[in-house]
């Protein structure tokens, strides 16, 4: 049977939606589009930004799409590294909110708690849990309230990330512990995974807006055209390896002087420093053992030219990128993640958790059953098409039998039948008035006619289909009545002699000369039955 899905992974950054759309169609999951527009900033008394931007990127270039995917900020929800003194994950996951009562500023009845084991240990386990507030929950569903939109999962775009690594860890499985940075345009998110699994998270509030800033006051230009320099940056501008010809053109395109690339250059390289203070922090906190030899960049301020080279050597730590996902956009990488989030079996999907349930599915949503009413409605045609089909055959299958009787009749009985007429009540009729004529001959002659033997025997005898015979010779003579025919067993003989005990025109039936036929496979057993004809009551 063909499986088809489709939707739309969105991942909502601080400056820029991306959208990924996803069709799956046999259990394959390809990528159809991708679509990324800025986000715009609202204020108080202009509504919600988030289902602002969220409903505008939708409009703007999905507007034929019902199913969405999205992700929970990491800003927006409490994530906290346990240690569960149980090792049975249905038992950890009845403890947790008891566990993370204390952890969090909020009494436990306005959150949602989703824990992950990362490690089980012989008498505890490693858990991180992620603890989102109520109003969030509302907040992220709301777009999602009107028409026949339909949000499939609410994740956290950390998690969602970290699925990219759980899904290779095969390809990956030299590296144990994996440090995966997204560079965002306001924030940056870190992520550290053990054997494949995501044990500790947090945000970074340092991202490439603040370089856009930065680049716009130094020049006096607008933000957008700032940007445009940011990715436009020069090769080798982070080693001051630049030949001088390449920086001229650069200073030159963009109506800049040697004081304020020097100025720009000094601000990134000390964000850059922020950012790798930041990410040492977080790897010194690892048991030495368990530290990362491995580093995968993503975002779209990891766009800087020889970035991964920089910090491969400020780190220490070997450095790369998604190259195994196929994308040339590294900004794309988290929405990408989300799709993949999805398909996978470990997720984190806050629609499933009892707040989510209440206010998620009371709604009715046609489009939600789509799928199962194309299957319906093909299942029917099918059906009905096949019924049809039948009825033809049925016919076809009729007329052609009909041709036989008529046939039959014609060799049989004799005469022409009309298109119309019916070769058995034709046949009946005559039979009715051939016996008509017999009880005629009968009635002068006093006894039984040949034609009266035959038929009662014919309708005393099994019919062929419940015991296969052959007549060989059939003979009568006065009042008696001698059958010669052969069966396939012995047995067979006296069901046939039951039959005819049954009528009452025949009696003293006996079975004579029994005998097994030599060199045949059927109808290796001959007999001869004789009997009598009964006399008539009226015969004096």
């Amino acid at each position: 049977m063909l499986s088809f899905d489709q939707y739309l992974a969105i991942d909502y950054g601080s400056t820029f939606l991306k959208g990924v759309l996803f069709k799956k169609v046999l259990g394959k999951v390809v990528i159809l589009r991708t679509e990324s527009l800025p986000v715009v900033e609202l204020d108080d008394s202009e509504g919600d930004p988030f289902e602002y931007n969220i409903i505008r990127f939708i409009q703007s270039f999905f507007p034929e799409e019902n199913r969405f995917l999205l992700n929970l900020g990491i800003h927006n929800l409490f994530v906290r590294d346990l240690t569960v003194p149980l090792v049975s994950e249905k038992a950890i996951q009845e403890v947790l909110p008891f566990e993370v009562e204390n952890l969090v500023p909020y009494p436990m009845e306005e959150l949602e708690v989703i824990g992950k084991t990362w490690r089980a240990n012989k008498e505890n386990s490693e858990v991180i849990s992620f603890n989102v507030h109520h109003s969030e929950l509302l907040r992220a569903l709301k777009p999602f309230a009107k028409g026949d939109l339909s949000l499939s999962c609410l994740s956290l775009d950390s998690f969602a990330l970290s699925s990219l690594v759980t899904k290779n860890y095969p390809l990956l499985l030299a590296d144990q512990t994996i440090l995966q940075l997204d560079l965002g345009g306001r924030y940056s998110i870190l992520n550290v995974l053990f054997e494949g699994k995501l044990r500790h998270t947090r945000q970074i509030y340092i991202g490439g807006e603040e370089v856009s800033s930065e680049i716009a006051n130094l020049l006096k230009i607008e933000l957008e055209d700032a940007r445009v320099i940011k990715e436009s940056l020069p090769v080798g501008f982070l080693f001051d390896t630049m030949e001088k010809s390449e920086e001229s053109s650069f200073l030159s395109k963009f109506h800049m002087n040697s004081t304020q690339w020097k100025s720009l250059r000094k601000f990134i390289l000390a964000k850059l420093d922020q950012l790798i203070h930041e990410v040492e922090n977080s790897i010194f906190s690892l048991p030495e053992t368990e530290r990362p030899n491995l580093i995968l960049l993503s975002g779209g301020a990891s766009l800087y030219p020889g970035l991964t080279a920089y910090l491969e050597e400020k780190l220490g730590i070997r450095t790369g990128r998604y190259e195994f996902l196929g994308i040339n956009d590294p900004s794309f990488v988290t929405a990408v993640a989300t799709g993949t989030h999805f398909e996978s079996r470990n997720r984190v999907n806050f629609l499933e958790t009892g707040f989510a349930k209440r206010i998620h599915t009371n709604r009715f949503k046609i489009a939600a059953f789509k799928p199962h009413l194309i299957l319906v409605s093909i299942s029917l045609v099918l059906l009905f098409g096949v019924f049809l089909i039948g009825i033809v055959l049925d016919k076809r299958k009729i007329s052609a039998n009909k041709r036989v009787l008529m046939e039959k009749y014609k060799n049989g009985i004799g005469g022409e039948l009309g298109e119309e007429e019916d070769p058995l009540a034709a046949a009946n009729k005559k039979l009715k008035a051939e016996r008509k004529k017999t009880e005629i001959y009968r009635l002068f002659l006093s006894q039984e006619s040949v034609l009266d033997v035959l038929n009662e025997a014919t309708e005393q005898f099994p019919s062929p289909e419940v015991l296969p015979f052959i007549l060989d010779q059939f003979n009568f003579e006065e009042k008696e009545i001698q059958i010669y025919g052969r069966v396939n067993e012995f047995g067979e003989i006296g069901t046939i002699q039951s039959a005819l005990e049954k009528s009452e025109k025949f009696t003293n039936i006996q079975i004579q000369n029994k005998r097994l036929i030599t060199g045949v496979n059927k109808f290796k057993v001959s007999f001869k039955i004789k009997m009598d004809v009964v006399t008539p009551k009226d015969e004096p």
